[in-house]
């Protein structure tokens, strides 16, 4: 019986060890596919505030953007920054524009997932362009089109064109409707 449990205790610790070793993720908040390595430098949340209203807080420490519900053509400006990541303006409510700072995108792999209500639906859409010919709307850097459904919320990788600000600015333009509540982004470097 005593070396049953000694066999099992064994068993147990290296299953314990194991995912650690592997690179596992340690956390419940963490990318799943994240490589060996990586370390999150940065990260901030997009957060639903009622539709028509007005933000008038603070930002968080530069790790929160507000965007209505509902929100039609919200607006989201990613500028370079010469030394970090950051939120300098976090209200894009009610007309007004966020400010999203990027350092040297090229370097990191951005990972997003949205939480809150069931239904709950985002989509941002980097540097639009009209075709006239057809009425459509082009996203030339990228898009990001999030749906809440039931069970657990997981990351997917964000198109790194849509944070580098490097030549010029980009501007974002964000659509949500009314179960919309939050999206965490996560900024990893690459090893």
């Amino acid at each position: 019986m005593r070396q049953q449990f000694r066999a099992l205790a064994i068993v147990a610790l290296v299953f314990c060890a194991l995912p650690c070793s592997m690179g596992v993720p340690r956390s419940f908040a963490t990318p799943g596919d994240i490589p060996v390595g990586s370390e999150v430098v940065f990260n901030f949340n997009v957060i639903g505030y009622p539709a028509g209203k007005a933000y008038q807080g603070d930002c968080g420490e530069g790790h929160r953007i507000f965007v209505n519900r509902e929100a039609k053509d919200a607006q989201v400006r990613v500028t370079n920054s010469a030394t970090n990541w950051g939120i300098v303006d976090c209200n894009a409510t009610s007309d007004h524009q966020a400010v999203l700072e990027t350092n040297q995108a090229g370097l990191y792999d951005v990972y997003v997932r949205i939480l809150g209500k069931p239904g709950g639906n985002i989509h941002v859409c980097a540097n639009t362009l009209t075709d006239f010919q057809n009425g459509e709307t082009l996203c030339l850097l990228g898009t990001i089109d999030l749906t809440r459904g039931n069970g657990q919320s997981k990351f997917s990788i964000a198109p790194s064109a849509m944070f580098d600000a490097s030549l010029q600015d980009l501007m974002w333009t964000v659509d949500t409707n009314s179960d919309f509540r939050i999206a965490q982004f996560r900024v990893y470097s690459r090893p």
